[in-house]
Parts: structure tokens; C-alpha cells; sequence
């Protein structure tokens, strides 16, 4: 019965980690479609390998030894399953549009590659929202994972934890360009150089008294500094949220 248990609550993380992936996924290459910019086949493959590493992870998680009063959900059409994929989806959502945002003003519009069936060429836009997805994704196989009372915690799954390690420290560090020979292995642009250029784009942007403020933080900032805030937002963010859904859910006792 525990290892039952064990099996349908890991089935239910996988499915709302495919469900909040593939919105991610949709809306990223949307945003990079409606530009003309994509994201190159090394990405594509980084984003899979550390996909598929991750699930096995996830499958690798052992049942509890003690069986728990509380039944887990039996249908991941649950409402606490649903509100849990739209909730994290927005939170992914404000941070990933406002990344978007940030990176096409370093855009250069004559850029050649930027037509749909152009070639490929690593930009600033791509480069961010590249990190920014493949953050938000690994974001939801921490927000996702189940632990107790059906299965073993996280930090019991020692094999997750470091791979989650390596997985931050590698996003963080491309972030901030700390190794410029990964950053060029992974695709990335060099990131853009602030000054006056930026703030004229804040001064001038007449979007709206939000987005003045964004972009005036990032000419303040730092391209480099706003976009690992938004980063460190959607994790802290999507964590919290999830743990809001969660106790609004949880049995009376």
C-alpha cells in the first residue's frame, strides 16, 4: 500500500510538472517566435538532458515505511492540482514577460537572423530567456515534489539534491558570466552593456508607470543584476505560492 501510494503521488508531481513545463515552453517560444529569435539545438539539448536527469531523479524517491491516515489525491483533475499548475504558471509568467521585456531593448533590429526561418544567432533576448526557462523549469521540480507524508522528503533524495545543486550553481553562474567558456558551450550572449542607452529607454518609454519602473531599476541596477533578482523572485515566489495552495487545502483536523 505504501509503495502504491508512493507510485501515484509521483505520477501526480510528474503530471503537473509536464503541465506547468509545456505552458513555460509554449509561452517562451511564442514570445521568441513573434521577434523572430529561437533558441539554438545546444540549448534544446542541455534543457532535455537536465529534464530527463531530473525525472529519474523523481522516480528514484522510496515510500515511508510508516503509511499515513491521509490519502493522497486520486485524480490530478483535483482542484488543488489545477489551481497549484495556474498559480505557478503566473508566477513564471510575470518573471519570464519581464526578462522578455528587458532583453528586446538590447535588441538589435537589424539583425538578419531575426526572421522565423532565419538562422540561428545567440542575442541578447535568446540567451535570457534561455536561462530564465530552464530556471523556471527546474523551479518546478522543486515546487512539485511531493516528500512526506507519502514519500521521503527532498533532502532525503541525496542523488535530486545534488543534481538541483549543480543545476542552480550552473544557471547562476551563466547569469553572471563567472565562465565565459560555459556560457559560449551553452550558446549565450555576452551580456549587454549598461549606460545611457538604457536609461534612455526607461526615460522614454511611455508603457505605463510599471514598466517605467522596471527598466529604470535595470539602468540603476544592472541588465545583469535585475535579471538574477527576477530569477531569485520566480524561485522564492513560486515556492511560496505553492505552499499558500497547499495549506488552503489541507484536512482539518
Amino acid at each position: 500500500l505504501q509503495r502504491g501510494r508512493c507510485t501515484l503521488v509521483t505520477m501526480m508531481q510528474i503530471d503537473k510538472i509536464l503541465g506547468v513545463n509545456c505552458l513555460v515552453n509554449a509561452l517562451v517560444l511564442s514570445s521568441l517566435h513573434l521577434v523572430g529569435a529561437k533558441q539554438g539545438d545546444t540549448q534544446l539539448t542541455v534543457v532535455g538532458l537536465v529534464v530527463a536527469t531530473l525525472f529519474f531523479f523523481v522516480t528514484k524517491s522510496q515510500p515511508l515505511n510508516k503509511l499515513s491516515p491521509q490519502r493522497p489525491p486520486s485524480s490530478v483533475l483535483w482542484k488543488q492540482v489545477l489551481l497549484s499548475i495556474v498559480v505557478q504558471f503566473l508566477v513564471h509568467f510575470v518573471c519570464i514577460m519581464a526578462v522578455t521585456f528587458l532583453s528586446k531593448c538590447y535588441l538589435d533590429p537589424f539583425d538578419p537572423s531575426l526572421v522565423p526561418d532565419g538562422h540561428f544567432n545567440q542575442n541578447t533576448l535568446n540567451s535570457a530567456t534561455f536561462i530564465m526557462t530552464e530556471l523556471a523549469t527546474v523551479n518546478t521540480f522543486v515546487v512539485n515534489y511531493t516528500g512526506r507524508p507519502f514519500m521521503e522528503a527532498l533532502r532525503e533524495n541525496k542523488l535530486m539534491v545534488r543534481a538541483l545543486q549543480i543545476t542552480y550553481g550552473v544557471l547562476f553562474a551563466s547569469a553572471l558570466e563567472v565562465f565565459p567558456p560555459m556560457n559560449d558551450l551553452m550558446q549565450l550572449a555576452p551580456l549587454p552593456v549598461d549606460g545611457d542607452f538604457m536609461q534612455n529607454i526607461a526615460s522614454n518609454s511611455g508603457l505605463g508607470s510599471h514598466i517605467d519602473v522596471l527598466l529604470s531599476s535595470s539602468s540603476i541596477a544592472g541588465f545583469k543584476t535585475t535579471r538574477c533578482s527576477l530569477m531569485l523572485a520566480d524561485t522564492f515566489l513560486a515556492v511560496a505560492m505553492e505552499k499558500i495552495v497547499i495549506k488552503m487545502f489541507a484536512p482539518k483536523k
